[in-house]
């Protein structure tokens, strides 16, 4: 397949996959489309784009330029087999240079697609590649491997049949992560987050058994500095706050708590999940505990990483002492934002 050919399929994804942070490599300069002028005549458009940081990978920062329509005049069919449950059809690409596409979830289509994106995290034992081997076959999985539901995607039948991958993994053939942060030049006010949040640190949590102990971690963690657990895992009955209601549960993060616990349930390569994005929605600073390289990946004062701690004692300590020192927190007033 050539480089051209590719590039189609990739925006075709990255459209269809709009509302999570995506990108396309083009030479050294990686970058995917936001949106076009309301013109839709002239060759030449101004576009908005996204660059991701050459320094901090899950980093955005936004750039307008004028770019020319490809010109494709092939349309491409791309056809989800057994479509994840959060996916929502595209209907339209008109806000997209590139219009030459089309995404189906009707698993009929697949035999005249041009390429099909399977979901492995739950791919069931009646599900069957085909042997069309001018089609391009794209591995879709956005859990930890110890989170894939079936052994479907292990079977014979299926080793060999992929093309591409479309991971969280950022050496992925098209890297998917959970999201990327975007340079806003925003600011916190961090006078104003210590004089009105009264208590340390939240963690909202419903798996009470991981890969990862997290839970085993905390647990320890409270014998030095207070956690307050919200969800299913809660030692206290009245840290209530309903699953249902996730921008409920945020909101305490803006008005009572400095710090919040992003710790993956699993500790895998580039593992990243909401949990650490959601808390760019608050004033709250994310204390990490994954898999993921963080320093690589994500700015300085961003995050605090517990790996960074020789022990559990020495996070809680660190953690008091930014709650005494105004000037030691600012070096957390973080710039950026989530898209």
């Amino acid at each position: 397949m050539n480089y051209k050919y590719k590039i189609c399929f990739v925006i075709c994804l990255v459209t269809s996959l709009a509302a999570t942070a995506f990108y396309m490599t083009s030479s050294q300069l990686e970058v995917f489309l936001l949106q076009t002028s309301s013109s839709t005549t002239l060759k030449t458009r101004q576009v908005s784009l996204f660059e991701v940081s050459l320094k901090y990978p899950l980093v955005l920062h936004r750039r307008s330029v004028n770019i020319t329509s490809a010109g494709y005049e092939t349309r491409k069919r791309i056809v989800w087999m057994n479509v994840p449950p959060w996916y929502k059809t595209v209907k339209s690409f008109d806000h997209c240079y590139l219009r030459s596409c089309e995404i189906s979830t009707n698993e009929a289509h697949i035999s005249s697609a041009d390429a099909v994106i399977v979901n492995g995290v739950n791919l069931p034992s009646s599900k069957h590649p085909n042997t069309n081997m001018n089609q391009v076959w794209i591995m879709y999985g956005w859990e930890a491997p110890l989170h894939y539901h079936s052994n479907t995607i292990f079977r014979s039948d299926w080793n060999g049949r992929f093309n591409w991958t479309l991971t969280y993994r950022l050496d992925s053939d098209i890297p998917f992560p959970y999201n990327r942060i975007l340079y806003t030049g925003g600011t916190v006010n961090i006078s104003d987050v210590l004089r009105r949040k009264s208590r340390s640190i939240a963690w909202f949590v419903s798996n009470c058994g991981t890969p990862s102990k997290r839970e085993v971690y905390v647990k320890e963690l409270r014998k030095y500095i207070d956690v307050d657990i919200y969800g299913s895992c809660r030692y206290n009955m009245s840290y209530h706050c309903p699953k249902e209601r996730p921008l409920e549960c945020l909101g305490l993060l803006n008005t009572t708590y400095r710090f919040y616990l992003s710790f993956e349930n699993s500790l895998c390569k580039d593992y990243i999940t909401e949990k650490f994005y959601n808390t760019f929605m608050t004033s709250a600073i994310p204390i990490v505990r994954g898999g993921a390289n963080y320093t690589r990946l994500l700015p300085e004062g961003t995050f605090i990483n517990t790996a960074s701690f020789d022990s559990l004692k020495s996070l809680a300590n660190f953690i008091k002492y930014l709650e005494r020192n105004e000037t030691a927190m600012g070096g957390y007033s973080r710039k950026e934002t989530q898209i």
